[in-house]
């Protein structure tokens, strides 16, 4: 199947006002004068479920809105989403389907409102009618008693802005700035703060999460595509009525005896439904492997075609870099989005190699290039025997989402004693995290986990020209300097050079508001431009006259900074929730100590650096100084 590519990106919007022919770019089999609307998709991921417009909904006299009386409303209301999906208010771009489909449904609660009111014209909507829509939309329909979440409430109220701008080019619409001095996101009642972030994956869960995927797909799917094989071989030459149960019979027997015939796999393969079931987890492990540690969006990567691993020159030496060439959907009015390189750690190519094998049957029969070919419905061991073509589709965001949660299950992910639910979401908002702390020294870890060698490809692959990722981390950044500064303007007590400091000179906050006053002044100090270094051993209010890592006017030095150079340094800080970081390094320093062989050097420098721990633990009126005391 060809890509649709849609000619009506190169529409102006009044072009979308003009005839009919010309109006009706954006609908796939379907006509401007029909009452449902087929909107044409604007990628692979929705040729096989377009979006659809039915306006022949019915309204609040048991009529439908196609009936004669709402004739102009219905043309009004067709331009305005005809508008919509040529031009966004704030991009200038075509909107996509998905998101015009929000818009139709806030115009579908406003047209039925609009009739039981009496109003026949956008332009007979008033302040006071637009303020009694907004509290009809704040009520929740399932509950006269609960409201709506004001996320929920401002998307709704975003179709006004259209009303408003675009009121000449409907003919009809609103003759007043609906939000005067303010905006819809105000208007709804969402507040900066307020407002709920998708979730990161906790590191106590990614870590067993990545560990497992990287498993699966260096070391277990060798043996899972050969078993694949095994199946495919044996159905391919039994001679029984399609679905039967003897070739599943035999197929298993192969794959037994294959088994036998194989030494030194941990987990093999012994029935068709194990078989399934491992492709499934093969193809989330995958996905896992991309997501944490590449970063593109579940769209981008769902997109993704065989041979889409490149290598390139890296840098002056001449050391290649494998990156992921792919496409970005996000704001990007084309059908096949906008060209984007990943740079990609070896696993990840990996990941890769992992998913051509497994989608080169379907490949081969399509002769499409997608790595996420898999069968529409009903999988089972029958993906790989007697498939059609025209039942092969890319793997939806939804069902990858679906394969996330068992394969979640699977390996039992928990956080705080409750099961942890992976979203398709959760791996480029963790990527994200981490780069934001690239500075930490889990980034040498990282570093390693991802097979580089030297920790400045690391940071080479969190640099690339991806806008809205770069966001993304600037953002965590921001929100963690807040959190950081919450945190030290509140804790009873602070170590380090600049805990005293701070302790001293911090203002002291109370009453009902005290969380919310805390917050608006650790905001004031971020934006007042000092520069908070987060690390697993403490804070660092930089100050480059007082650097102790030589930092410069940017911040501190990521090549020197370590936890003795820190703990010596007037910028340093440390907190009640470091305390486990200094007495694990109080610890490990009396195991050293305790070790014969040592030199004599190399014990002045374990001591010294237990001492700084113990020093930085009795700052902190430590409750476990006792444990630091007793060797």
């Amino acid at each position: 199947m060809q890509p649709r590519r849609s000619s009506a990106l190169r529409t102006s919007a009044g072009t979308v006002l003009g005839s009919s022919e010309d109006r009706a770019w954006f609908l796939k089999n379907s006509r401007w004068e029909d009452s449902t609307w087929i909107l044409a998709p604007t990628n692979a991921l929705e040729e096989r479920l377009p979006v659809r417009l039915h306006w022949d909904f019915s309204v609040e006299d048991g009529c439908s809105f196609t009936d004669a009386r709402h004739a102009p409303l219905l043309q009004t209301s067709k331009r305005l989403i005809a508008l919509i999906r040529g031009r966004s208010l704030y991009t200038g771009l075509p909107l996509r389907p998905s998101s015009v489909l929000n818009f139709f449904h806030t115009l579908r609660l406003l047209v039925r409102w609009m009739d039981l009111e009496g109003l026949r014209r956008f332009a007979d909507l008033d302040r006071p009618a637009l303020l009694q829509f907004q509290h009809r939309l704040s009520v929740s329909p399932t509950s006269r008693h609960s409201t709506r979440a004001a996320s929920t409430v401002q998307r709704h109220l975003a179709l006004f802005n259209y009303l408003y701008r675009c009121r000449a080019e409907l003919g009809d619409g609103l003759s007043f700035d609906p939000f005067p001095g303010s905006n819809h996101h105000e208007a709804a009642g969402a507040r900066e703060g307020l407002r709920r972030p998708w979730p990161y994956t906790p590191d106590t869960v990614s870590v067993v999460l990545l560990q497992a995927a990287v498993k699966i797909v260096t070391h277990d799917a060798a043996h899972v595509l050969q078993a694949r094989e095994t199946y495919r071989r044996v159905m391919a030459s039994a001679a029984a009525p399609p679905h039967s149960s003897a070739p599943v019979g035999r197929a298993t027997r192969a794959l037994r005896r294959a088994r036998e015939g194989t030494s030194g796999v941990e987990r093999p393969v012994t029935s068709v439904s194990e078989l399934v079931r491992r492709i499934d987890m093969l193809y989330a492990a995958c996905f896992v492997v991309l997501s944490y540690m590449v970063g593109p969006r579940v769209s981008e990567i769902l997109h993704l075609h065989a041979g889409c691993v490149r290598r390139l020159v890296g840098d002056a030496a001449g050391a290649p870099v494998s990156v992921i060439v792919g496409s970005i959907f996000k704001r990007q009015p084309g059908y096949d989005g906008c060209p984007h390189e990943w740079v990609a750690p070896p696993v990840a190519v990996q990941a890769i190699s992992v998913l051509e094998a497994l989608s080169e049957p379907h490949r081969a029969l399509t002769a499409r290039p997608e790595l996420w070919l898999r069968r529409r419905r009903g999988n089972g061991a029958w993906e790989w025997h007697e498939v059609q073509p025209e039942l092969l589709e890319i793997a939806s965001a939804p069902r990858v989402s679906h394969l996330l949660r068992r394969f979640g299950a699977a390996l039992g992910l928990s956080h705080l004693d409750k099961p942890w639910r992976l979203t398709t979401h959760q791996g480029r908002k963790t990527f994200a995290r981490f780069a934001a702390l690239r500075d930490r020294s889990c980034l040498f870890a990282l570093a390693q986990h991802l097979g580089h060698r030297e920790r400045a490809q690391t940071d080479h692959g969190y640099v690339g020209s991806d806008y809205r990722l770069n966001q993304e981390i600037d953002a965590e950044i921001l929100n963690q300097s807040v959190a950081a500064w919450e945190h030290m303007l509140a804790a009873p007590g602070l170590g380090g050079r600049a805990g005293a400091e701070i302790v001293a000179k911090r203002p002291r906050f109370r009453g009902s508001r005290m969380k919310q006053d805390l917050r608006s002044y650790a905001r004031l100090l971020v934006d007042a431009g000092l520069v908070l270094g987060v690390c697993d051993w403490g804070y660092c209010v930089y100050r480059e006259e007082h650097s102790a890592c030589l930092g410069n006017a940017t911040g501190p030095n990521p090549a020197r900074r370590e936890p003795s150079t820190c703990a010596r340094c007037q910028n340093f800080v440390v907190s009640a929730q470091h305390r486990p970081y200094w007495l694990e390094q109080v610890r490990r320093s009396e195991r050293l100590l305790n070790e014969p062989a040592l030199p004599l050097q190399t014990l002045r420098i374990v001591r010294a650096r237990m001492n700084e721990a113990r020093g930085l633990l009795r700052a902190l009126g430590s409750d476990t100084a006792e444990e630091t005391d007793h060797a």
